[in-house]
């Protein structure tokens, strides 16, 4: 079933619904509504904003498909998380093993070109996998980092888990099996957490329009290197046509169809879109791709607002007699496009509290408006615990907040 309505977008006539996924833990989003995006050829979509990980269109974002090539987002997401925990660098040469050169897998699968006895730098592996969907350099990054396809399908899962994936399993690096499964929201969510964790990752891998292999370095012992330059071109064709797209990742097995994970960013505002189980070919999936992203930057838009300066919060009985406040979560959202030049913050927060609080306690909240609508509330917590004082100053405290608030009434 589609989620969502459809409804003019005049400032004055409008009001909003959104379908929000995950709310956030100390934030609240209200429903808005907005118009539907354009059909297109896929059997599950997400359209998700980045800045908070709203989902602002879905449909049937719960099924079960496999991943095809999608799943080496996941594959790539455990191998940067190795390099970044040092279990192995950037720059360690590879040797490559018979049953990982391309030879010897299936015969049409997208492939790096690795041959038997190359050397190859790890970080290669990893382009490999994000430019030209290389499964021989899934395999090789499973068989270094988990000793086999089935043992690295393990992490990947045990990260699945990490990350409240509960409809995703894995049983291997590539996707060109159909035992793999995940869903477009999950999907998306992966897709969120990667660009979090791993923010050079677009630049170094998944934005590259090409690479260079097999060059002279890599080349097994006594084996000349080509005669010419090989260039090996991105499948993913919106990092050529599309304005601000600067990734993820395509896939495709008969069992799916076309998957696409995209991402693009202007002025400041990004989106992830995700479709899954496209009949109609690879032309088909990056038009379907692109008009989602129409449709969002048309739409919605990333604002920032300006914040005041956070009070301090008296503490009575505590041992500290004042906390300070945070942000529960960046200040960043996404609103409907007419609204982004009209956004306003209140602050609500009690100035005083009783003894203990515990960090990150909730102690008042940033209301962001237009006009006199509601666009997002954000919570205020505290920033470091205030336990309770000792009897003394428990004492001492109750006699100035009684005569405080003799003298002082609250209206």
């Amino acid at each position: 079933m589609r989620q969502g309505t459809i409804s003019t977008t005049a400032f004055a006539l409008a009001t909003f619904f959104v379908l929000i996924a995950g709310a956030p833990i100390h934030g609240e989003a209200p429903h808005f509504t907005v118009g539907e995006p354009p059909r297109i050829d896929a059997r599950a979509i997400v359209v998700m904003d980045y800045a908070n990980g709203d989902i602002l269109y879905a449909l049937d974002p719960d099924e079960t498909i496999p991943p095809a090539s999608l799943t080496k987002l996941m594959t790539l997401h455990v191998a940067l998380k190795a390099v970044e925990s040092g279990r192995v660098s950037l720059s360690d040469i590879i040797t490559i093993r018979r049953e990982e050169a391309s030879p010897h897998l299936p015969y049409g699968s997208s492939l790096m070109y690795l041959q038997e006895g190359m050397h190859v730098p790890f970080e290669d592996l990893l382009r490999g996998m994000a430019v030209i969907s290389g499964n021989d350099a899934a395999f090789t990054v499973a068989r270094v980092l988990g000793g086999s396809n089935e043992g690295f399908a393990r992490l990947m899962n045990d990260e699945a888990r990490a990350l409240g994936l509960g409809a995703s399993h894995f049983v291997e690096p590539s996707g060109l099996s159909e035992e793999n499964l995940t869903t477009a929201r999950e999907m998306a969510i992966l897709a969120r957490n990667y660009l979090r964790k791993h923010p050079g990752a677009l630049a170094a891998y998944n934005s590259r329009l090409s690479m260079e292999f097999p060059r002279a370095d890599v080349m097994p012992d006594g084996v000349p290197p080509p005669d010419i330059k090989i260039l090996l071109r991105n499948r993913n064709g919106l990092l050529f046509t599309y304005e601000g797209c600067d990734g993820l990742k395509t896939g495709y097995i008969d069992e799916s169809g076309f998957n696409l994970v995209a991402t693009a960013e202007r002025d400041g505002t990004r989106f992830i879109v995700i479709t899954m189980g496209g009949t109609y070919g690879p032309a088909s999936r990056e038009r379907g791709g692109a008009m989602l992203l129409d449709w969002a930057f048309s739409t919605w838009k990333t604002v920032r607002p300006a914040i005041p300066s956070l009070p301090e919060v008296r503490v009575w009985g505590g041992a500290r007699q004042r906390v300070a406040l945070n942000t529960s979560e960046d200040v960043s959202f996404t609103v409907p496009a007419v609204y982004a030049g009209y956004v306003s913050v209140r602050l609500e927060v009690d100035p005083e509290a009783s003894a203990p609080v515990a960090k990150g306690d909730r102690m008042g909240r940033l209301v962001f408006t237009a006009g006199d609508r509601i666009l997002r509330r954000i919570d205020l917590v505290a920033s470091d615990d205030a336990p309770l004082g000792n009897f003394l100053v428990r004492i001492k405290d109750a006699i100035v907040r009684f005569f405080s608030n003799l003298f002082n009434p609250k209206s």
